[in-house]
């Protein structure tokens, strides 16, 4: 856009009849701002700003303006200089490739290479190398998680050839480079290269057939993936390679020959079989620690019912039994495993004090066995063991039993170490009666679990050093139920379990976006500030692509875990069917949150959750809260959920994010404060009361998250104006007006 037209935006947004009169408002700026960075014919590819436009801005900060409408220009004013300096010079013989401009305007030069400017000719100084396959590589990941398919199609095969050499030299270069660092670059960025470099060569590969003209192509790029995984040192970049490689718009065009490749690199990255040897103690006996979970007499009952079972033929004994704990043993006749080298098993038994994961790093393996808590038993025995330095350094095996334990699976992953934990899916089962400990005292416990059958088939297949395929077999032996979403209830870590569940619960680098449909893994996040007196305030908050996208993938874990106690959501179709999709961009948007259509690792249908970098500050309670709410209605608004009016859909959707806020730990205070700006935010009435709706909350013991009954209890606190305005479209929906999907 001309100088001259953006100064016209500029003293339009003065003028007397203009909204703001001669005060500049945010829409207005945000219009000029706009108006700078929409190129014209004839500019060229890739034009962020020119010097003309930049000019006209320079009087605007002496003018009266709103305090967003400030806010919004400062931002503006901060990145003046990078846009200048990113534009293209003339004379330069790169083309674009894609439509980002400016700081992610990417040209490919004659030589083959990616490059942030179009005036860089050659094999470009470390920097620019970096920066341009970092561009390329996010014009990919943005095409892919969109839904679309590689935007290097259209590039010619000779195209296509010298930018397959470049990023596999681009790599080399990288896993080279000497302790890790190139010369002009920080460690993370030249981890960046070597991951920008293979989602380059990834997404090639998906644009050429492996036979006819461009096998040779390739196969090429195909030695080089096999070589750059199998290579990878960094553990969760190496994780992330071997997963890309099992993607289906990859495997699909392999020969059979190169799908054992994949087979080969992802058994090397995913073990499929855990080593008993890594839990047995001096005399060969498998060494266990079971922490039974408060309440229910859960610590009693799995005592006394752990004496009445059997594992090939071999019963279990009392060793001993101190306050809190006891021992018990089984000893195989004949021993089992390699050589016979498995003797039995010896568990210790003991009650939970906020510490399932004391056992980490010790040559055993582990298993809770109780409520969950709506994850804040893992929560606070995470915080514990983080304080404590426990980390594995040495393979350790642990089965979590508890109601839909995947919430956190990724974070118990990434911070315990060389763990491998087996954990639910949806709710454990267990059943209550009378039943005599090993004195013949009766007492109230649980007669039955499906967390000790896990553990006993589990020890089984074990004992015979079955790998997780045959573990997984056996635990499904003993605990398969009609009742559950899924068979085995058990998450394990095959190739099956991998694909159907866990790569869409794991966020290996932090970015919101799921691995199982992330395709570029990212260094060097950074968290946004928060802003406790503005929590869904939009304000830029730094580049989508920057931000580390944690809150977002928590908010969506938790979301699917609510979703199984609520009798609106349960069994419905959108049980534990989100999948969090990272930031979009939300500059000049109002949109808060955007719902969308996607598809998970294994095809299955999925709804993906993006949240606008704008909230990026945003604290995780808040941005459940927010998650919570916004994903009930929308789906009540696609007819995704039914029984709900225009009136209950809200209530209801204030009832799950009041689940979450009285489950996230942070005490009471901080939900009110929540509660006031979430109430601002959604534009509903400001007297809706917290306390009553929490009160009820707390009070269910089934439908945890909320149900009708809950909402008509809480609909007859309110006022009658409250209720009058729920009945409008216009309440309850942020953003920029009423919903655009049909109402039921």
């Amino acid at each position: 856009m001309s100088g001259s037209r953006v100064g016209k935006a500029l003293s339009d947004a003065r003028l007397p009849n203009s909204p703001g009169g001669a005060r500049i408002y945010k829409a207005e700026m945000q219009k000029a701002i706009k108006e700078a960075l929409t190129p014209e014919p004839g500019d060229p590819a890739g034009k962020p700003l020119t010097a003309e436009e930049a000019a006209v801005f320079e009087p605007v900060q002496a003018s009266e303006m709103s305090k967003a409408a400030k806010s919004v220009f400062d931002a503006f004013k901060a990145k003046i200089p990078e846009l200048l300096a990113n534009g293209p010079s003339p004379g330069g013989d790169a083309k674009p490739i894609g439509s980002a401009t400016g700081n992610r305007a990417v040209f490919l030069n004659s030589a083959g290479w990616p490059v942030p400017k179009a005036d860089i000719t050659g094999q470009p100084a470390a920097v620019a190398a970096e920066e341009g396959m970092y561009r390329l590589s996010l014009l990919v990941s943005q095409a892919v998680v969109g839904g679309a398919g590689s935007p290097l199609t259209s590039l010619s095969n000779a195209e296509k050839s010298t930018l397959i050499e470049n990023a596999i030299a681009a790599a080399k270069m990288s896993r080279e480079a000497p302790n890790g660092v190139i010369d002009g670059l920080t460690a993370d960025k030249t981890a960046q290269l070597r991951s920008s470099a293979f989602t380059v060569l990834w997404s090639l590969a998906t644009t050429l057939p492996a036979s006819g003209a461009t096998k040779q192509l390739s196969d090429r790029i195909h030695q080089a993936l096999v070589k750059l995984a199998d290579g990878e040192s960094h553990k969760w970049l190496g994780k992330h390679m071997a997963r890309l490689m099992d993607r289906s718009d990859y495997q699909s065009r392999l020969p059979s020959d190169q799908k054992v490749d994949v087979s080969e690199i992802f058994e090397s990255k995913f073990p499929k079989k855990f080593d008993v040897g890594n839990m047995l103690d001096g005399q060969g006996f498998i060494s266990w620690e079971h922490v039974s979970g408060e309440g229910e007499g859960f610590f009693e009952s799995f005592k006394a019912n752990l004496l009445k079972q059997k594992i090939g033929g071999a019963s279990f004994t009392k060793v001993s039994q101190s306050w809190g704990s006891a021992d018990f043993e089984l000893k195989f006749n004949p021993p089992r495993g390699e050589n016979g080298r498995v003797k039995g098993v010896r568990i210790t038994v003991r009650q939970f004090q906020d510490d399932m994961f004391d056992s980490v790093g010790q040559k055993k393996g582990f298993s809770y066995g109780g409520h969950s808590n709506i994850g804040e038993n893992q929560e606070n025995s995470m915080e514990a063991a983080l304080l404590k330095g426990l980390k594995a350094n040495a393979p350790q095996l642990a089965l979590l039993d508890l109601c839909a334990g995947l919430d956190n699976l990724d974070e118990d992953l990434e911070n315990l170490g060389d763990i491998e934990i087996l954990t639910t899916f949806s709710s454990s089962y267990f059943w209550k009666g009378k039943i005599k400990n090993d004195a013949g005292v009766e007492f109230d416990g649980v007669t039955k679990s499906e967390g000790l059958e896990s553990l006993l088939g589990l020890w089984d297949a074990l004992s015979q050093e079955k790998d997780y395929e045959g573990c997984r077999e056996a635990v499904s032996d003993r605990i398969y139920n009609w009742a559950h979403e899924r068979n085995p209830n058990v998450v394990f870590p095959t190739l099956e379990d991998y694909r159907q569940v866990r790569w869409a619960h794991l966020d290996g680098d932090d970015d919101g976006i799921m691995d199982a449909t992330d395709v570029l893994y990212q260094f060097g996040l950074k968290k946004a500030s928060a802003v406790s007196s503005g929590e869904y305030n939009l304000k830029e908050s730094g580049h989508p692509d920057e931000l580390n996208g944690d809150a977002i993938k928590d908010a969506v874990l938790d979301l699917n875990v609510a979703t199984h106690y609520n009798s609106s959501t349960a069994h419905s179709a959108i049980t534990h069917g989100f999948m969090a999709a990272g930031f979009f961009d939300g500059s000049g948007s109002k949109d808060l949150i955007r719902f969308e259509p996607g598809k998970n690792h294994d095809g299955q249908s999925v709804t993906k959750v993006a949240v606008s970098s704008e909230l990026g500050h945003t604290s995780r309670e808040a941005l459940e809260g927010l998650v919570q709410y916004m994903a009930i209605v929308d789906s009540a608004d696609k007819g995704r959920i039914s029984g709900l009016n225009e009136v209950d859909r809200k209530l209801m959707g204030l009832t799950f994010a009041t689940f979450r806020l009285t489950n996230d730990g942070q005490g009471r205070m901080n939900d009110q404060r929540i509660w006031t700006q979430l109430l601002d935010v959604l534009r509903l009435p400001s007297d809706l009361p917290y306390g009553p709706l929490a009160s009820l909350v707390d009070a269910e013991h089934h439908d945890y998250s909320g149900n009708l009954e809950i909402v008509k209890k809480y609909k007859e606190t309110l006022s009658g104006t409250a209720k009058t305005a729920l009945e409008s479209q216009q309440v309850g929906r942020p953003g920029q007006g009423p919903a655009t999907a049909p109402i039921a």
